[in-house]
């Protein structure tokens, strides 16, 4: 075994160690070994590893048993925890098809926006207006496409009062 010495000039100190090793019915191998002293780094060959970028989706293993759009939207409510989450799995549950259900509901939402363009491009969406009154027609009340009122926002009939 034959050690090189490290150069003067550089600051880490390097080791590097070639030697060959026979084995009883192996060919020769050349091993190569690197060592770094210094402040404190680790000691041996560097592994590479690659981190995962992507966030792996927890409902993968579910995939043949998902609705297309709906599902999304679902998740999507289930992390604000609103009340639309009950309202739709409810709805699901009381359709047959599912599928023809998710269709219908989106042919519809498409028809509130094709009749009034000017009412859905805001905050009120057409697909909650939908659900809200499905959901009305079973008979629980939601309001109207599940818009919720600022309470700290005053009202049109809200007379300012300045002080002079």
């Amino acid at each position: 075994m034959t050690t090189i010495p490290s150069l003067s000039f550089a600051s880490p100190r390097i080791e590097v160690r070639v030697g060959i090793s026979h084995g009883f019915n192996s060919p020769p191998r050349l091993q190569v070994a690197a060592r770094k002293q210094g402040n404190g780094e680790a000691v041996g060959p560097r592994v590479w590893r690659r981190r995962k970028l992507t966030k792996k989706d927890e409902m993968s293993i579910f995939k043949m048993d998902r609705i297309p759009f709906l599902e999304e939207q679902v998740r999507k409510v289930k992390e604000q925890g609103k009340l639309i989450t009950m309202d739709i799995e409810r709805l699901l549950l009381s359709e047959d098809n599912r599928f023809d259900f998710v269709n219908e509901v989106a042919a519809e939402a498409k028809e509130y926006v094709e009749n009034n363009r000017d009412e859905y491009g805001g905050s009120k969406k057409a697909i909650l207006h939908v659900l809200s009154n499905r959901v009305n027609d079973a008979g629980f009340y939601r309001p109207d496409a599940y818009a919720e009122e600022d309470p700290f926002k005053p009202g049109p009939h809200y007379l300012k009062q300045e002080f002079t």
